[in-house]
């Protein structure tokens, strides 16, 4: 069974509501004023089986103080039906519903010229050449357009054939992406509970899952769906759905909130996007204008900041950047509208490019990084989804993308965004230098930190020949500090697995550094190792040496931290000791727990003949390197 969504358009009293109910048998007006006053305030629903198509129909109101109605259920919708009364013809709410199923890229749909029994066929073929000029040259070009009475049932079912000849063209919603469904509708039923509707646009949705409510943060439990008015375990992109929810209140709730896979997705206060100003807006659109905008279900009043000119005039589109005044919910891809603030008036629409953008400065000519900016928004343009994430981690330059950054800005399934990224990597773009958090470099980032280390490297090796490298908190330091700090331990390491760097212990250095030192500075060390080796567990202070042998201090201060470096000295505490003593030590105390294996400090002194000075450093050091255990005042010999 196929799965379409048909949204209805047209000016009030066209008839939009009667012609769904000669199509369908389903009365859309549900609330009482709408019974009273004869016309249609919020959208309604029904439903029809045509063959193997099943269409879900939104039914939107005509009245222009009621747009923002009609704006709700227009998202989402497959095909449009476009209602023109015979004894009006086009008016203004058929050309603004018109403007805007075309800047929704609504590609398909059919037109019906209704209370075709009450005017003459002359008339009729008047209107209908109206109809044709007025979506010349759009996606209704050539469209079926059928003549129908829902008063005397004339022409409904020549509509029926032509809407499943349309709907046979229409390409059904993406079943394999994550699940979304933007609230059109919230309300309770007794014994049951929260209930919310809407058009399931993307993916599916099945009684049991958990499911987060945006932008309002909260987690709930899918206890039951209906399609059609029908109960059923799993609803699927393309049916209009009601879905009852656990662990959320209804008061909670309102239309324009979005139900999504758990865990994943977060709101936005930013949007990227390209804009296009209808030609018949009445003004160019300035930075800092105040407008309505309609996404999804939402409506969000936003200010408009245009990134790539100074103004937008009537029927130019441009790169913009929308502040929301409060949080919203979009992915990119997604279409909006946008509507003047005051008077409502709708002036234009476009396509969503990055709904999680920084925050970027309006338009002049002199701002500083001004090209990148319009650069990068045109490749968004032009990307597909599974382009856009490697896109957005070469954006985020040197701090990179981490992979929950990644997953909530795209609507690709756990499975497609995990090929995407290992295809990205295994063709070089982008570099995968962590596992938890996974995160990714955009090759030229990780190349230019390479470089940035191999440059640093060798600065060192010119200003300290003698050291073994570089200490790795001091390479730690010359990665960017954007990177979260779970993730620059395995960058430095993944780097640190390039040919031309070596680590070793606590130092980084270049392949080729290699220590050669003077006759005289192998000397200074041998002597230095010799004197420490020789004091055992009771050595000297450095100057002690350094006087004793008459030792140049520099060189010898230099080639004393070269032994460290290498091991073969250790500090302990304030005290420096030959490794070689360290190892002698740590013996002997094993030995002693042939005899005992309890060991105090007067015990120690008297089996290693120190003074309490070296004494109780030696032995917290014993306790470090798990040889003794400190219980009280005595140790246990491990």
């Amino acid at each position: 069974m196929r799965h379409i969504i048909v949204g209805t358009a047209g000016h009030i009293d066209h008839g939009k509501t009667a012609l769904v109910k000669a199509l369908t048998g389903i009365d859309t007006d549900r609330l009482k004023e709408e019974k009273e006053r004869g016309i249609t305030i919020d959208i309604g629903f029904a439903f029809l089986t045509l063959g193997e198509t099943r269409f879900g129909f939104v039914d939107v109101p005509g009245h222009e103080r009621f747009v923002k109605n009609m704006l709700a259920g227009a998202h989402g919708i497959d095909l449009v039906l476009l209602v023109v009364a015979a004894d009006e013809s086009v008016m203004p709410q058929t050309r603004e519903h018109f403007d805007i199923c075309r800047l929704l890229r609504v590609k398909s749909g059919l037109i019906a010229i209704t209370k075709a029994d009450l005017v003459d066929a002359e008339m009729l073929e008047l209107v209908e050449a109206e109809v044709r000029e007025l979506v010349a040259g759009s996606f209704l070009e050539g469209a079926p357009i059928v003549r129908v009475s829902a008063r005397t049932g004339e022409g409904i079912e020549a509509l029926k054939d032509a809407l499943a000849r349309v709907a046979a063209t229409v390409t059904e919603k993406r079943r394999e992406a994550v699940p979304r469904l933007p609230i059109d509708r919230v309300f309770t039923v007794k014994g049951f509970g929260t209930v919310v509707t809407g058009t399931l646009i993307a993916g599916q949705f099945a009684v049991g899952d958990e499911v987060d409510i945006l932008p309002l943060q909260r987690r709930a439990l899918i206890r039951g769906l209906q399609v059609h008015g029908h109960s059923v375990s799993v609803a699927v992109a393309g049916e209009r759905t009601a879905m009852n929810l656990h662990g959320v209140a209804v008061e909670e709730l309102e239309r324009g909130q979005v139900v999504v896979a758990s865990r994943r997705f977060v709101p936005t206060s930013l949007i990227d996007a390209r804009l296009e100003l209808l030609p018949t807006a009445p003004q160019a659109l300035q930075t800092r204008a105040r407008l309505r905008l309609h996404v999804g279900t939402a409506e969000i009043l936003a200010r408009v900041v245009l990134l790539d000119r100074a103004e937008l005039r009537p029927g130019e589109s441009g790169l913009v950047q929308f502040r929301l005044e409060t949080p919203t919910f979009a992915l990119p891809g997604d279409r909006f509208i946008v509507r003047r603030y005051s008077p409502p008036l709708t002036i234009g629409g476009g396509e969503i490019l990055d709904a999680l953008p920084e925050k970027h400065r309006a338009f002049r000519p002199a701002v500083e990084g001004r090209e990148a900016v319009i650069t990068t928004r045109l490749r968004l343009e032009a990307a597909d989804a599974r382009e856009r994430l490697a896109l957005w981690v070469e954006m985020a330059g040197e701090r990179g993308r981490s992979y929950p950054e990644l997953a909530a800005r795209t609507d690709l399934t756990a499975i497609q965004l995990e090929d995407a990224l290992r295809a990205h990597v295994a063709a070089g773009r982008l570099v995968e230098i962590a596992s938890t958090p996974r995160h990714f470099l955009s090759r030229a980032a990780y190349e230019a930190m390479r470089g940035k280390l191999r440059h640093a490297l060798a600065a060192f090796h010119r200003e300290h020949p003698l050291d073994p490298g570089m200490p790795r908190r001091d390479a730690r330091a010359l990665l960017p500090r954007e990177i979260p700090e779970s993730v620059i331990s395995e960058l430095l390491a993944r780097l640190c697995q390039e040919p031309e760097f070596r680590a070793e212990r606590e130092w980084v250095r270049l392949a080729t550094h290699v220590v050669q030192l003077s006759d005289e500075e192998a000397e200074i060390e041998r002597k230095l190792l010799e004197a420490f080796e020789q004091a055992g567990w009771q050595p000297p202070v450095l100057e002690e040496v350094i006087a004793h042998f008459q030792l140049d201090p520099e060189k010898a201060r230099k080639l004393y931290h070269r032994l460290l470096h290498r091991g073969a000295l250790v500090r302990v505490g304030e005290h420096t000791f030959a490794a070689e003593a360290l190892r002698a030590l740590i013996e002997r105390v094993r030995a002693r727990k042939a005899i005992s294996e309890r060991l105090d400090v007067g015990t120690f002194k008297e089996l290693t003949g120190v003074s309490r000075k070296y004494a109780i450093p030696l032995l917290e050091y014993l306790d470090r390197q798990h040889v003794t255990r400190r219980v009280g005042n005595e140790r246990i010999i491990l």
